[in-house]
């Protein structure tokens, strides 16, 4: 394998790992918000962190509007 090759598959590589821990770290977060906060959440993909308020669930960053 050339050398440049070898560069991109690691580069590559580490970028789909920090891709990764960003999302673990993200439901994390979400978790941790859900348990200081003692409500019920859970992490939607390409929303973020949601909340269920009154029966309905809210993006957690809307949260002050519907309060």
């Amino acid at each position: 394998m050339k050398y440049a090759t070898k560069v991109l598959l690691i580069l590559l590589t580490l970028i789909v790992g920090c891709m990764l821990l960003s999302g673990l770290a993200s439901r994390a977060t979400c978790s941790y918000y859900g348990f200081q906060t003692d409500r019920e959440t859970r992490y939607a993909a390409f929303v973020g962190c949601m909340v269920l308020v009154d029966g309905a669930w809210f993006p957690r960053n809307e949260i002050r509007v519907v309060q």
